[in-house]
Protein backbone atom coordinates (compact mmCIF):
# COMPACT_ATOMS: atom_id res chain seq x y z
CA UNK A 1 0.00 0.00 0.00
CA UNK A 2 1.07 4.18 -1.20
CA UNK A 3 2.37 5.85 2.04
CA UNK A 4 3.03 9.39 2.44
CA UNK A 5 4.56 11.23 5.50
CA UNK A 6 3.12 13.89 7.77
CA UNK A 7 5.45 16.74 6.29
CA UNK A 8 4.53 15.33 2.14
CA UNK A 9 1.02 16.12 3.21
CA UNK A 10 1.32 19.53 4.85
CA UNK A 11 3.14 19.98 1.34
CA UNK A 12 0.36 18.89 -0.69
CA UNK A 13 -2.19 20.26 1.16
CA UNK A 14 -0.54 23.72 1.22
CA UNK A 15 -0.20 23.59 -2.83
CA UNK A 16 -2.90 21.94 -3.64
CA UNK A 17 -4.83 24.91 -2.09
CA UNK A 18 -2.76 27.77 -3.27
CA UNK A 19 -2.94 26.10 -6.73
CA UNK A 20 -3.83 29.22 -9.18
CA UNK A 21 -5.77 30.87 -6.56
CA UNK A 22 -3.30 34.11 -5.86
CA UNK A 23 -2.81 34.62 -9.32
CA UNK A 24 -6.82 36.21 -9.37
CA UNK A 25 -8.47 38.53 -6.84
CA UNK A 26 -10.82 36.08 -5.33
CA UNK A 27 -14.01 38.04 -3.63
CA UNK A 28 -13.60 41.13 -5.85
CA UNK A 29 -17.53 41.69 -5.31
CA UNK A 30 -16.77 42.81 -2.40
CA UNK A 31 -14.58 46.08 -3.57
CA UNK A 32 -11.83 46.67 -1.43
CA UNK A 33 -13.30 44.05 1.37
CA UNK A 34 -12.34 41.01 -0.83
CA UNK A 35 -9.80 40.06 2.30
CA UNK A 36 -12.08 40.51 4.99
CA UNK A 37 -14.42 38.16 2.22
CA UNK A 38 -11.14 36.04 2.20
CA UNK A 39 -10.74 36.11 6.09
CA UNK A 40 -14.75 35.16 6.73
CA UNK A 41 -14.44 32.07 3.82
CA UNK A 42 -11.04 31.22 5.07
CA UNK A 43 -12.35 30.24 8.87
CA UNK A 44 -15.37 28.97 7.80
CA UNK A 45 -13.11 26.40 5.38
CA UNK A 46 -11.48 25.77 8.62
CA UNK A 47 -14.51 24.08 10.33
CA UNK A 48 -15.36 22.43 6.91
CA UNK A 49 -11.91 20.43 7.49
CA UNK A 50 -13.32 19.62 11.04
CA UNK A 51 -16.08 17.71 9.75
CA UNK A 52 -13.82 16.30 7.46
CA UNK A 53 -11.91 15.36 10.08
CA UNK A 54 -13.73 13.73 12.40
CA UNK A 55 -15.75 11.58 9.46
CA UNK A 56 -12.14 10.23 8.66
CA UNK A 57 -11.46 9.22 12.10
CA UNK A 58 -14.25 6.84 12.18
CA UNK A 59 -12.37 4.67 9.87
CA UNK A 60 -8.64 5.96 9.44
CA UNK A 61 -8.00 3.12 6.74
CA UNK A 62 -11.24 3.98 4.63
CA UNK A 63 -10.85 6.84 1.74
CA UNK A 64 -13.88 9.13 0.34
CA UNK A 65 -15.82 6.08 -1.82
CA UNK A 66 -15.22 3.70 1.47
CA UNK A 67 -16.83 6.47 3.89
CA UNK A 68 -19.61 6.78 1.63
CA UNK A 69 -20.58 3.12 1.50
CA UNK A 70 -20.03 2.74 4.88
CA UNK A 71 -22.33 5.49 5.40
CA UNK A 72 -25.30 5.06 3.33
CA UNK A 73 -24.96 1.64 2.41
CA UNK A 74 -23.20 0.24 -0.80
CA UNK A 75 -25.99 0.77 -3.62
CA UNK A 76 -26.38 4.25 -2.49
CA UNK A 77 -22.90 5.24 -1.18
CA UNK A 78 -21.17 3.48 -4.48
CA UNK A 79 -24.03 5.72 -6.39
CA UNK A 80 -22.86 8.78 -4.45
CA UNK A 81 -18.96 7.72 -4.59
CA UNK A 82 -19.08 7.67 -8.34
CA UNK A 83 -20.80 10.84 -8.58
CA UNK A 84 -17.84 12.37 -6.92
CA UNK A 85 -15.37 10.49 -9.05
CA UNK A 86 -17.32 12.27 -12.35
CA UNK A 87 -16.83 15.47 -10.21
CA UNK A 88 -13.40 15.21 -9.61
CA UNK A 89 -13.07 14.49 -13.41
CA UNK A 90 -14.72 18.04 -13.99
CA UNK A 91 -12.72 19.87 -11.92
CA UNK A 92 -9.77 18.45 -12.88
CA UNK A 93 -11.00 19.47 -16.20
CA UNK A 94 -11.34 22.95 -15.80
CA UNK A 95 -7.64 23.16 -14.50
CA UNK A 96 -6.69 21.45 -17.91
CA UNK A 97 -9.21 23.87 -19.98
CA UNK A 98 -7.53 27.35 -17.92
CA UNK A 99 -4.49 26.09 -18.93
CA UNK A 100 -4.99 25.89 -22.88
CA UNK A 101 -6.27 29.31 -22.50
CA UNK A 102 -3.99 30.92 -20.07
CA UNK A 103 -1.15 29.55 -22.16
CA UNK A 104 -2.85 30.89 -25.28
CA UNK A 105 -3.65 34.25 -24.40
CA UNK A 106 -0.15 35.03 -22.55
CA UNK A 107 2.96 32.62 -24.44
CA UNK A 108 2.16 30.27 -27.35
CA UNK A 109 -0.60 32.23 -28.98
CA UNK A 110 -0.15 30.69 -32.57
CA UNK A 111 0.23 26.81 -30.79
CA UNK A 112 -3.67 25.26 -31.09
CA UNK A 113 -4.82 24.95 -27.77
CA UNK A 114 -5.47 21.41 -28.27
CA UNK A 115 -1.69 20.79 -28.42
CA UNK A 116 -1.79 22.27 -25.45
CA UNK A 117 -4.13 20.25 -23.23
CA UNK A 118 -3.04 17.09 -24.54
CA UNK A 119 0.42 17.92 -23.43
CA UNK A 120 -0.24 19.09 -19.93
CA UNK A 121 -2.84 16.00 -19.37
CA UNK A 122 -0.33 13.50 -20.60
CA UNK A 123 1.76 15.15 -18.26
CA UNK A 124 -0.61 14.62 -15.38
CA UNK A 125 -1.98 11.14 -16.68
CA UNK A 126 1.76 9.55 -16.40
CA UNK A 127 1.93 11.18 -12.99
CA UNK A 128 -1.22 9.63 -11.67
CA UNK A 129 -0.20 6.10 -13.28
CA UNK A 130 2.77 5.92 -10.67
CA UNK A 131 0.81 6.46 -7.83
CA UNK A 132 0.38 8.73 -5.29
CA UNK A 133 4.02 8.40 -3.90
CA UNK A 134 5.53 9.69 -6.92
CA UNK A 135 3.24 12.35 -6.91
CA UNK A 136 3.78 13.58 -3.51
CA UNK A 137 7.84 13.53 -4.04
CA UNK A 138 7.32 16.20 -7.03
CA UNK A 139 5.34 18.27 -5.00
CA UNK A 140 7.99 18.31 -2.41
CA UNK A 141 10.04 19.46 -5.55
CA UNK A 142 8.41 21.99 -6.60
CA UNK A 143 7.44 23.50 -3.36
CA UNK A 144 10.39 25.49 -2.75
CA UNK A 145 11.04 26.96 -6.53
CA UNK A 146 6.79 27.79 -5.49
CA UNK A 147 7.77 29.36 -2.14
CA UNK A 148 10.87 31.02 -3.31
CA UNK A 149 9.05 32.72 -6.40
CA UNK A 150 5.88 34.35 -4.08
CA UNK A 151 8.39 35.38 -1.32
CA UNK A 152 10.45 37.31 -4.40
CA UNK A 153 7.56 38.73 -5.84
CA UNK A 154 6.11 40.10 -2.50
CA UNK A 155 9.87 41.24 -1.79
CA UNK A 156 9.98 43.22 -5.29
CA UNK A 157 6.44 44.87 -4.50
CA UNK A 158 7.37 46.09 -0.99
CA UNK A 159 10.85 47.48 -2.24
CA UNK A 160 9.02 48.92 -5.38
CA UNK A 161 6.77 50.62 -2.82
CA UNK A 162 3.53 49.93 -5.24
CA UNK A 163 1.07 48.86 -2.19
CA UNK A 164 -1.27 51.76 -0.99
CA UNK A 165 -2.90 51.18 1.67
CA UNK A 166 -5.38 53.51 1.22
CA UNK A 167 -6.52 51.24 -1.32
CA UNK A 168 -7.91 49.38 0.97
CA UNK A 169 -10.81 52.00 2.53
CA UNK A 170 -13.21 52.39 3.48
CA UNK A 171 -13.44 48.92 5.52
CA UNK A 172 -16.83 47.75 5.17
CA UNK A 173 -17.90 50.84 3.23
CA UNK A 174 -21.35 49.16 2.52
CA UNK A 175 -22.08 46.84 5.41
CA UNK A 176 -20.99 43.23 5.81
CA UNK A 177 -23.49 41.69 3.44
CA UNK A 178 -21.41 42.41 0.54
CA UNK A 179 -18.90 40.43 2.22
CA UNK A 180 -20.85 37.75 3.28
CA UNK A 181 -21.95 37.30 -0.34
CA UNK A 182 -18.57 37.00 -1.38
CA UNK A 183 -17.85 34.64 1.01
CA UNK A 184 -20.39 32.14 0.60
CA UNK A 185 -20.40 30.25 -1.06
CA UNK A 186 -17.95 31.45 -3.99
CA UNK A 187 -14.71 31.96 -1.79
CA UNK A 188 -16.04 28.65 0.65
CA UNK A 189 -16.02 26.23 -2.31
CA UNK A 190 -12.95 27.64 -4.16
CA UNK A 191 -10.80 26.99 -2.93
CA UNK A 192 -11.50 26.21 0.96
CA UNK A 193 -14.06 23.37 0.20
CA UNK A 194 -11.62 21.47 -1.88
CA UNK A 195 -10.27 20.13 0.97
CA UNK A 196 -12.71 17.57 0.68
CA UNK A 197 -10.29 16.43 -1.76
CA UNK A 198 -7.98 15.10 1.11
CA UNK A 199 -10.72 12.84 2.37
CA UNK A 200 -9.17 10.34 -0.38
CA UNK A 201 -5.47 10.80 0.42
CA UNK A 202 -5.57 10.97 3.88
CA UNK A 203 -6.21 6.91 4.21
CA UNK A 204 -2.04 6.95 2.62
CA UNK A 205 -0.85 8.70 5.77
CA UNK A 206 1.35 6.80 7.49
CA UNK A 207 0.78 8.72 11.32
CA UNK A 208 -2.32 8.35 11.17
CA UNK A 209 -2.53 10.47 14.56
CA UNK A 210 -1.72 14.05 13.29
CA UNK A 211 -3.67 14.24 10.15
CA UNK A 212 -6.24 16.67 11.85
CA UNK A 213 -3.15 18.78 13.16
CA UNK A 214 -0.98 18.58 10.42
CA UNK A 215 -4.01 19.38 8.20
CA UNK A 216 -5.24 22.51 10.36
CA UNK A 217 -2.06 24.40 10.38
CA UNK A 218 -1.61 23.60 6.74
CA UNK A 219 -4.81 24.80 5.56
CA UNK A 220 -4.32 28.14 8.43
CA UNK A 221 -1.03 29.22 6.93
CA UNK A 222 -2.05 28.91 3.60
CA UNK A 223 -5.12 31.16 4.75
CA UNK A 224 -2.84 33.61 5.69
CA UNK A 225 -0.60 33.68 2.72
CA UNK A 226 -4.28 33.95 0.34
CA UNK A 227 -5.22 36.57 2.15
CA UNK A 228 -1.79 38.67 2.60
CA UNK A 229 -1.67 37.87 -1.25
CA UNK A 230 -6.11 39.01 -1.77
CA UNK A 231 -4.87 42.48 0.37
CA UNK A 232 -1.38 43.13 -2.18
CA UNK A 233 -3.04 42.71 -5.25
CA UNK A 234 -5.53 45.39 -3.64
CA UNK A 235 -3.11 47.21 -2.31
CA UNK A 236 -1.54 47.54 -5.86
CA UNK A 237 -4.38 47.85 -8.68
CA UNK A 238 -7.56 49.04 -6.42
CA UNK A 239 -10.95 47.38 -6.67
CA UNK A 240 -11.50 49.06 -9.97
CA UNK A 241 -8.75 47.72 -12.13
CA UNK A 242 -8.31 44.35 -9.73
CA UNK A 243 -11.82 43.85 -10.91
CA UNK A 244 -11.60 44.44 -15.09
CA UNK A 245 -8.21 42.07 -15.13
CA UNK A 246 -7.98 38.45 -16.02
CA UNK A 247 -4.69 37.90 -14.15
CA UNK A 248 -4.42 40.47 -11.45
CA UNK A 249 -1.12 39.51 -10.17
CA UNK A 250 0.55 39.70 -14.12
CA UNK A 251 -0.41 42.84 -14.06
CA UNK A 252 0.91 43.97 -10.61
CA UNK A 253 4.35 42.09 -11.17
CA UNK A 254 4.03 43.59 -14.90
CA UNK A 255 4.01 46.96 -12.74
CA UNK A 256 7.51 46.35 -11.40
CA UNK A 257 10.57 48.77 -12.18
CA UNK A 258 14.16 48.34 -10.43
CA UNK A 259 16.87 51.01 -11.49
CA UNK A 260 15.24 50.21 -15.55
CA UNK A 261 17.34 46.63 -14.99
CA UNK A 262 14.62 44.66 -13.36
CA UNK A 263 11.62 44.29 -15.04
CA UNK A 264 9.11 42.11 -17.25
CA UNK A 265 9.05 39.44 -14.23
CA UNK A 266 5.85 37.62 -16.66
CA UNK A 267 7.79 34.37 -16.11
CA UNK A 268 7.74 34.45 -12.84
CA UNK A 269 3.84 34.37 -12.82
CA UNK A 270 3.53 31.95 -15.34
CA UNK A 271 5.86 29.77 -13.57
CA UNK A 272 3.65 30.01 -10.41
CA UNK A 273 0.44 29.45 -12.66
CA UNK A 274 1.62 25.82 -14.00
CA UNK A 275 3.31 24.76 -10.96
CA UNK A 276 -0.76 25.62 -9.26
CA UNK A 277 -2.10 23.70 -12.10
CA UNK A 278 -0.64 20.82 -12.31
CA UNK A 279 -0.60 20.16 -9.06
CA UNK A 280 -4.47 20.35 -8.50
CA UNK A 281 -5.22 19.34 -11.88
CA UNK A 282 -3.41 16.04 -10.95
CA UNK A 283 -4.54 15.75 -7.15
CA UNK A 284 -8.12 15.97 -8.74
CA UNK A 285 -7.48 13.80 -11.85
CA UNK A 286 -6.31 11.07 -9.12
CA UNK A 287 -8.80 11.53 -6.66
CA UNK A 288 -11.19 10.41 -9.47
CA UNK A 289 -9.39 7.65 -10.76
CA UNK A 290 -8.93 6.32 -6.80
CA UNK A 291 -12.58 7.19 -6.08
CA UNK A 292 -13.59 5.45 -9.24
CA UNK A 293 -11.22 2.31 -8.43
CA UNK A 294 -13.03 2.23 -5.01
CA UNK A 295 -16.45 1.98 -6.30
CA UNK A 296 -16.09 -0.27 -8.94
CA UNK A 297 -13.17 -2.60 -7.72
CA UNK A 298 -11.50 -2.16 -10.86
CA UNK A 299 -7.67 -1.48 -10.53
CA UNK A 300 -6.74 2.16 -10.37
CA UNK A 301 -4.46 2.13 -13.02
CA UNK A 302 -7.25 0.48 -15.34
CA UNK A 303 -8.64 3.23 -14.86
CA UNK A 304 -6.20 6.25 -15.74
CA UNK A 305 -6.21 5.88 -19.29
CA UNK A 306 -10.53 5.62 -19.84
CA UNK A 307 -10.96 8.86 -17.27
CA UNK A 308 -8.05 10.94 -19.15
CA UNK A 309 -9.92 10.57 -22.32
CA UNK A 310 -13.01 11.99 -20.63
CA UNK A 311 -11.02 14.68 -19.13
CA UNK A 312 -9.28 15.70 -22.27
CA UNK A 313 -12.56 15.44 -24.17
CA UNK A 314 -14.71 17.17 -21.61
CA UNK A 315 -12.06 20.29 -21.65
CA UNK A 316 -13.65 21.25 -25.51
CA UNK A 317 -17.56 21.35 -24.30
CA UNK A 318 -17.35 24.93 -23.34
CA UNK A 319 -17.17 27.29 -26.79
CA UNK A 320 -14.96 30.26 -25.50
CA UNK A 321 -13.23 30.78 -22.67
CA UNK A 322 -16.05 33.60 -21.34
CA UNK A 323 -18.35 30.95 -21.48
CA UNK A 324 -15.62 28.67 -19.53
CA UNK A 325 -15.27 31.27 -16.59
CA UNK A 326 -18.82 31.77 -16.21
CA UNK A 327 -19.75 28.49 -15.84
CA UNK A 328 -17.40 27.86 -13.17
CA UNK A 329 -17.84 31.19 -11.00
CA UNK A 330 -21.31 31.71 -11.21
CA UNK A 331 -22.69 28.15 -12.08
CA UNK A 332 -20.17 25.70 -10.78
CA UNK A 333 -19.28 27.22 -7.54
CA UNK A 334 -23.24 27.28 -6.58
CA UNK A 335 -23.76 23.40 -7.35
CA UNK A 336 -20.21 22.60 -5.67
CA UNK A 337 -21.73 22.82 -1.68
CA UNK A 338 -24.11 20.02 -2.05
CA UNK A 339 -20.47 18.07 -2.34
CA UNK A 340 -18.11 19.49 0.08
CA UNK A 341 -21.26 20.75 2.93
CA UNK A 342 -24.48 18.88 2.71
CA UNK A 343 -23.41 14.91 2.10
CA UNK A 344 -20.29 15.32 5.02
CA UNK A 345 -22.64 17.06 7.49
CA UNK A 346 -25.63 14.11 6.02
CA UNK A 347 -22.94 11.43 6.24
CA UNK A 348 -21.68 13.11 10.30
CA UNK A 349 -25.53 12.79 11.02
CA UNK A 350 -25.78 9.14 10.04
CA UNK A 351 -22.60 8.19 12.12
CA UNK A 352 -24.07 9.88 14.59
CA UNK A 353 -27.41 8.40 14.67
CA UNK A 354 -25.46 4.57 14.33
CA UNK A 355 -23.56 5.20 17.08
CA UNK A 356 -26.02 6.51 19.01
CA UNK A 357 -28.74 2.98 18.15
CA UNK A 358 -25.99 0.92 18.69
CA UNK A 359 -25.16 2.27 22.36
CA UNK A 360 -29.43 2.11 22.86
CA UNK A 361 -28.83 -1.69 21.73
CA UNK A 362 -25.48 -2.46 24.33
CA UNK A 363 -27.99 -1.08 27.18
Amino acid sequence: MQQIGKNQLSILIIIFLIGSTPLFELGIKAKQDAWIAMTVAAAAGLLLTVMYIRIQKRAPEAGLAELYMMHFGKWIGGAVGLIHACWFAYESMRNVRDVGELTMMGLLTLTPKWIVMLLILSVSAYTVSKGLEVFVRIVQLLFPVAALSYLFVILLLLISRLPDISRLQPVLENGIAPVMKAAFPDLLSFPFGQMITMLVFWKYVHEKKIIGRVSYWSQAGVSLFLILMNMLIMSVLGPELSSLSALPLLEVVQLIRLANILERLDVIVTLLLFIGLYVKMTALYMASVFTFSAVTGIPYRHCVMPIALVIYASSFLEANNTYHIWIGLDVTLKIVPLLQVALPLLMLAVGIRKKYKDAKIAV
